[in-house]
Formats: structure tokens, sequence, C-alpha cells
């Protein structure tokens, strides 16, 4: 196996390039300013302590040896993992090093040194450069976005320039493609390079993800234009093709039949081209509003893409209960980039580096930076479901359960940030009272948020297990393509089945970024303690279970763990709720896609009473309703059918 490399000195990345005269920032001044900075934005409240000033240090040197590697003429540039707990300051780190750099480029010393940083979301990429434009003092950096473009020659004469993850993916995607001409549009700047790129949080995404099934082969067969049929015969008959093996597929529904099928570990170069011309030609098309969805261009691109990625890479079927489709993926950061620093404070639970081998190096951080002794575990083991599907089915019974057992557990005053699937994010915001007030939030839209940092108790009600293609594209995109018998057991290195461990450290790796989303992400004395803090979790009686908890404990040393006494099955019982519907149809709504949403779904997904749905409609019927005014904020109107008792009413979202 290529195993999971790290390294103690400097030689691995270090080279002659230091001494010819690039404009570094000297590690005092960084490691000064940084002391400075901390206690700043703390008011003096979180303490500089040994062990943060030596991570600091790990980041500044394992910074400059990045630098310097990437402006050599050495072929081998390696990224770096520096895996800083949370509440380290890596984010405040990289804004400091970003403004002193700048700095360092303005004295005319040296050869000068672009940034780039790139962070999860654009509310993020417009705080940093706030950020580091605040600490220089001038305007140094710049981001550009969906919301807000910069031409290119207004990035190229900034010295920082902070970007979102899916602008970074789609220039790797290009620079792997051969058209370098939108990394370089990034990468280089007006003082030559960018040689300090910076990942804020782990790059999930480095694998983008592909699949397509019969339905969605069909809407692109439909797309195509009549006349321009003849034109693309060879990509019509290859589309055709793979439309009728997953039919054959789902009419066969064998019992026992493999879920996975592997069709080809080496593309079809020329297939690919012809589907890549159909979407080309299909992207100017003007699809017939009569006859497709509003959102049918963006649809057929996306499946198209699919398609070229599976012909151009590898391809293997899967079904999964009645779905049956056609997966592959891609590792979009490809050979010839210049390295990336990325900080991922779960670095600990991601098997995507031990995949990876050589090509990312683990830093070594020092040990005692946080200490977690003031946090209370509470865990409750259970053998029911605590995926997505089973809380579809369950989360009536089960959010009752849970919020009677919170108003026991909790004495009032506490603020809670309470961790469950999309699906029961509208319900569980029911149960919020007075006395038990919730902060909901949802798996999928968690990661690096900094939004319940005012609570002090964490309860993760629901593990997100992601899709079991997933693990499987991450192991072919990263080490190559597999054969049916690798599939019956996927061993890899010592893990007996990769795959298993991969979706088991998912789960840890998003429980852990959830559990840290409270004020237990603050340091506030000098031993790298928190605030006391409680975190109460349902976890499956079995080996996962245990891993998730010693992944836990790896992150959060000092965590102290009791046995919470709670079964979310039993038993329906009444817990309080909100008197307030309003917010909870608002919430629903929000992340609700266009289209029309019956009353009815809304009444079950709220469990909603004869006389709050009552209620609900009269308040939706008034024009001039607070929840009407909120609802047409959100481009959401109500509309009513029918008359008498075949009168339905619906939600209609055009935005």
């Amino acid at each position: 196996m290529r195993g999971r490399v790290q390294f103690k000195d400097n030689s691995a990345l270090q080279t002659s390039i230091d001494q010819h005269g690039l404009a570094l920032v000297p590690s005092q001044i960084f490691l000064n300013r940084m002391v400075q900075h901390w206690s700043e934005i703390s008011d003096g409240y979180m303490p500089a302590t040994p062990a943060l000033k030596e991570a600091w240090c790990v980041f500044e040197s394992r910074s400059r040896e990045l630098i310097i590697n990437n402006a050599s003429d050495s072929p081998f540039k390696p990224s770096v993992v520096v895996p800083l707990p949370t509440g380290s300051g890596k984010t405040e780190g990289t804004c400091v090093y970003a403004a002193l750099q700048a700095e360092a480029n303005a004295k005319g010393e040296g050869t000068p040194i672009g940034t780039l940083i790139v962070t999860r979301l654009i509310k993020d990429a417009d705080s940093l450069v706030q950020k580091i434009n605040a600490i220089a003092g001038r305007p140094v950096a710049v981001t550009s976005h969906t919301e807000g473009k910069l031409k290119a020659h207004e990035m190229a004469e900034a010295d920082v320039l902070v970007i979102t993850h899916a602008a970074f993916m789609r220039a790797c995607w290009s620079f792997g493609s051969g058209s370098e001409e939108r990394w370089n549009s990034l990468y280089s700047w007006a003082g030559g390079k960018r040689h300090l790129v910076v990942v804020d949080e782990a790059l999930l995404n480095s694998v983008s993800h592909h699949r397509v099934s019969s339905k969605d082969i069909e809407l692109v067969l439909r797309a195509i234009p009549h006349e321009d049929r003849d034109k693309f015969g060879g990509a019509i008959k290859t589309l055709t093709n793979l439309q009728r093996y997953l039919d054959k597929r789902e009419q066969e529904q064998a019992r026992g039949d493999a879920q996975t099928v592997p069709l080809w570990a080496q593309g079809f170069p020329e297939h690919a081209s012809e589907i890549e011309a159909l979407h080309e030609a299909l992207g100017t098309v003007e699809f017939d509003p009569d006859l497709f969805a509003e959102d049918a261009a963006h649809n057929v691109s996306t499946v198209l893409e699919a398609v070229q990625v599976m012909l151009e890479e590898f391809a293997y079927y899967h079904r999964s209960g009645a779905q049956h489709t056609l997966n592959s993926a891609r590792y979009i950061i490809p050979k010839g980039m210049p390295g990336v620093l990325v900080l991922d404070a779960t670095a600990r639970s991601n098997v995507t580096y031990e995949l990876l081998g050589g090509g990312v190096m683990i830093a070594d951080v020092p040990q005692g930076i946080r200490s977690y002794e003031n946090v209370t575990l509470h865990v409750a083991r259970t053998t029911s479901g605590m995926g997505k599907t089973k809380m579809e089915k369950t989360k009536h019974t089960r959010l009752p359960r849970l919020a009677a057992e919170l108003r026991k557990q909790l004495p009032e005053g506490r603020e809670v940030f309470l961790c469950v699937h999309k699906c029961a994010k509208d319900l569980a915001g029911t149960y919020s009272t007075k006395e038990l007030p919730l902060q909901v939030g949802y798996w999928g839209a968690v990661d690096g948020k900094n939004d319940w940092q005012h609570c002090n108790v964490a309860v993760i009600f629901g593990l997100y297990w992601q899709d079991p293609t997933r693990p499987i594209n991450n192991v072919f995109a990263i080490d190559g393509p597999k054969d049916a018998s690798w599939l019956k057991a996927p061993r890899h290195g010592e893990h007996e089945d990769i795959l298993a461990v991969i979706s088991q450290k998912d789960v840890s790796a998003s429980v852990i970024q959830a559990i840290n989303r409270i004020c237990i992400r603050r340091v506030t004395d000098t031993e790298g303690r928190c605030a006391e803090a409680d975190v109460y979790i349902v976890l499956p009686k079995d080996w996962r279970g245990d891993a998730i908890l010693r992944d836990i404990h790896t992150n959060m040393p000092g965590l102290k763990q009791v046995v919470w006494e709670f079964e979310p099955d039993g038993p329906k019982v009444y817990a309080p709720r909100s008197n307030s519907v309003a917010q909870a149809v608002i919430e629903l709504m929000r992340t609700r896609e266009p289209g029309q949403t019956p009353l009815s779904y809304i009444r079950t997904q709220l469990s909603l009473t004869s006389r709050q749905f009552g209620r609900l409609k009269e308040d939706l019927a008034k024009v001039a309703s607070n929840l009407s005014a909120a609802l047409r904020e959100l481009g959401v109107l109500y509309k009513v059918e029918g008359r008498g008792s075949a009168t339905k009413g619906y939600l209609v979202k055009v935005t």
C-alpha cells in the first residue's frame, strides 16, 4: 500500500530556490502579528498558548516550504495537509499570512508571491477578503464568484485572490483536459504566480461523481433537435446503447444480482469526443417550455458531462433498490498542478489521503493544542438505523421522544444546536420552545459554519451515510478502477473492506465537524480548554459506532464520555411544540425546489393538527399577513384550486 506519508524535517520540500530572492514572510514577524491578531479578535479572552504558538509555527513553516517548492523547477510538487484542530486559528492564520505576504511584496525586496485562497462558500470568500484587507490596512485581496465576477485584469492586480471550492474545481478540470486558460487566470497575477495556494477546510469534492439513469438519457435524446439528429448519429447511438443496457438490467430485476458491475476500465476517446460535440451543440438550444421543465437545459448538460466522463475514464453499473444507474468519477486535481496547502481539522479521519499516497504529505502538529475535558459526550447506542431513509419513516415518533428526553436532561437556559437529516429539519424546528430553544441545522449545510457557536449543547440525531457509490468512486478515481472480484473483497492495504472504512470515516468527519460548530471551538484558557458543554449522540450498536467513537476521541482529546439511556424508537410520547407554525413553513419552503407544494404535504411533514392546519390556511389567505409577506420574499405564492370539498391549496415556488 502507498501509505500515509509524514515528514518531520524540511528535506522533502526543500530546494535551492529559497536563496533566489523570493519575498518570503519572516517567521518571527508572522508569529508576532498572529499573537497580536488573536488577542484583538477575542478582546484578550482567547490566550495564545504555547501549544497554539507552536501550531502557528507549523502553519507558517509549511506555507514557506510550499511556496519555495512551487516556485522551483522541481517536477515533484506534493500537497501538504495541516491537520490543526478546530479553534486553533487556521482561518485567522491564513488571513494574517496573506496580508503579510502582500506587505512583503510591496517592499520590492524580492520576487513577489501571490496567494490563492480556496474556501467553501461565497459568503466565506467575501468574509475572508474583508478580514485580509482589514489586517493589511489597504485593499490587497479580492474575490470573484457568481454573485460578483471580476475581469481578468482586476483579479491579476490583487496580491490575494479568494475563490470558492466550486470555482477551484472547475479550473482544475479545465487544466486536466488540456485547457489551462481558466487555471492561469487564477494562478497568474501581475507579480508572477500565486505560489501559495491554501484550501481552507478539506477539499472533499476533489473527486467528481457522475451517474445517469435511463430517464436521464431519455431526456437528452428528446432534447436533440430533429434537424440535427443525422449530424450527431454516433453520439445518439452511444446514448441509445447505454439506455438499452440500463433498461435491460431493470427488466431483469434478478434476485441476488450483484449490486455493482464493472463495465470498462479504460475509456473510448472517439465516443467521448462525439458526446462532447453534442454537449456543445445543445448548449445553445432553447427548450420549448411546453415540452420541457424549466431546468431542462441544466439537466441535459449534467447528463452529457457525466456520459463524457464515463467514456473518458471508466464506468460501472450500480443497483440500489429500484434505482439503476451507470456511474463514473474523476480525480480532478491533475498532475502538473502546484502543491496545495490543505487545512483539514479531520484529516485523521480521511482515508482519501491514504489513497493519494506520496502525492500528499501530512504535516506533524504538536500535541496539547486543544483540550476538551470541559465537554461531556452523552452516548446512546441503538440497533435501529439512524440514516436518512429510516429517519424519514420514523421522524414523527422519534422527534417528540427526543424533545421530551432533552427537556428532562437539560436545565432551562441551555442553547441547543440540533443536527438532523434534511428530511427532519422542519418538523424538528416545531419542537423549539422557550424552555427548550433549538437551533436546527441539517446534514449537507453544517460544515465550516459559525452559526451555532453561541450554543453550549450539540445534539447529533441521525448519521450522514453517503451514497454507496461514493467510496467506490473515490477508490476507482484515485487508485484506478477495479474488477468484479475486488468488489467482492475490497481490500486495500491494512483495510479488509476499504469501502466500508471510507463510508464510516466520512460519517466520523461529518460528526466531528457538527460537534465543533458550538462554543467548544473557542479556546478559553492557557491549557487549550473551552467552555463547559454537552454533546448528545445516538450511534449504531456495531463496529461502525465503535469506530466513530474512537475517531471522535482521537480528534477531541480529553473528552469525557458517559452513557445516555435513550432509545430513539418506542411508544409515542408527547412533547410541547412551538405555538407558531409560520416559521416552520417558511423554513420548509426556503429549501424546496421550484414548483408546487401541496398544503397536504406541508401538513404531513410538520405533523399539524386540524386546528393548526386551519389557522395556517387562514394566514395564507391573508395577502397582508406576515407569513404571506415572508413567503413572497422567497418567491412563494399561495394558490387555491377547485371549490367546496374539492378545494386544494398549494404553495408555488417560482424562483
